[in-house]
């Protein structure tokens, strides 16, 4: 049965591509010796795009390392890429239930340790299974949200635990992680250079500080990655051995510029189903916040916040037939209205309507700004009830 959709969110494979494609050359240009790896970032299912055609698609063009957020995203992904024979490297970045140590393990997922306590009870419930677990250490170099303390007085330390752990016949600590805190602002914004603040600059250098003392300790950590979207294209002195590609891929910029290097991944798009005339002094949806000064013409289009089009987004635009149309009034749960006063020839029931994508990013980065949000926010939170439909 052939149902039509008033909501979709269409997935470009070539755009996603291209994107893929466009980081490989970017870091292999930027490199001196052998590239790094490009580990693609799917947690949050793709960035709301998809896992499954995100990794797909990843996945037949090269990528060999995955990144995700939790078990059950680990899980699922590892299950995906059985079913295709594939067998990439999964990589959890937060923090992992100890007791799941030993389903990670049968999987072949690698866990972050956050912390030695961490790293301590991964290794136990390892231990008890009669199992090895794959780890990365993860330090915290200035972000100060997860991991073993960088920081000067606290590095001699670290880089001791570090070696006891890899010691411990319980883990095969394989690799050693940070991540940046304002490296958009930095690389890409260029905020705080007049400052000579240079944080993330600060950041690699206690990464490499821990590194040295690791080295001098004859322990080898693994792969070290650090470089997160916006290091990749601003920083290369951060590449290392990998470099994880997250807001990137799908076709944005982690600071919201407009360009034309990537390409958007996601085109979301619904329906007119209705139009029809407001008159002067009448208002429009909950609240009765939008009043018409004069007799105006509005079109409902068949989204709402429970798609992912959120009340944030009020005094947006969509675009219907090549024309954009100001959203007015609170947006509903299933539906919100556009002004097409004037226009009333060029729009009627049944016409799509872009609500983002399709374009250079201008409509998505407009709606993250009336949101006061990141980009990558508005993919991540279109809900499960859009269907995600693979285009070429």
């Amino acid at each position: 049965m052939n149902i039509r959709l008033k909501t979709k969110a269409e997935i470009s494979e070539s755009a996603l591509t291209h994107n893929y494609n466009t980081i490989c050359s970017h870091v292999r240009e930027h490199t001196v010796g052998k590239a790094p790896e490009v580990i693609c970032v799917v947690k949050a299912d793709g960035y709301g795009h998809g896992v499954d055609t995100v990794s797909e698609v990843l996945g037949n063009v090269g990528c060999r390392f995955f990144a995700v957020s939790s078990e059950m995203e680990a899980k699922e992904l590892r299950e995906l890429e059985m079913g295709r024979g594939r067998h990439p490297q999964i990589l959890i970045l937060g923090y992992t239930f100890p007791e799941n140590a030993a389903a990670m393990a049968e999987l072949d997922v690698i866990c972050a340790a956050v912390s030695y306590d961490h790293a301590i009870l991964l290794a136990a419930e390892a231990e008890k299974a009669g199992v090895r677990l794959k780890v990365h250490i993860k330090l915290d170099t200035g972000m100060n949200r997860v991991g073993f303390s960088a920081m000067p007085c606290d590095a001699d330390r670290t880089a001791a635990q570090i070696a006891e752990l890899k010691a411990n016949p319980n883990l095969d600590l394989c690799g050693i992680f940070t991540h940046y805190a304002v490296a958009d602002d930095e690389f890409l914004d260029k905020k705080y250079k007049e400052d000579g603040i240079e944080r993330t600059l600060r950041q690699l250098e206690r990464y490499k500080n821990v590194l040295s003392k690791l080295e001098a300790l004859g322990v080898d950590p693994g792969l070290r990655h650090t470089a997160n979207s916006a290091a990749i294209f601003g920083c290369p002195d951060t590449y290392f051995d990998a470099v994880r590609a997250g807001v990137i891929l799908y076709g944005m910029f982690p600071n919201g510029e407009v360009n034309g290097i990537l390409r958007p991944v996601m085109r979301l798009s619904s329906t007119v189903g209705h139009t029809h005339t407001m008159y002067k002094g009448e208002s429009v949806s909950y609240g009765g916040v939008f009043t018409a000064d004069r007799d105006m013409t509005v079109a409902v289009i068949t989204a709402g916040y429970a798609d992912g089009y959120v009340r944030r987004y009020t005094g947006g635009y969509v675009t219907v037939n090549g024309r954009q149309y100001r959203q007015v009034g609170r947006i509903c749960m299933d539906q919100f209205m556009i002004d097409i006063t004037g226009h009333e020839s060029e729009v009627h029931p049944g016409d799509e309507a872009v609500l983002f994508g399709g374009d250079d990013c201008s409509a998505l980065e407009n709606l993250a700004r009336l949101a006061q949000t990141i980009n990558y926010e508005c993919t991540c939170i279109v809900t499960k009830r859009v269907p995600r439909i693979r285009t070429k």
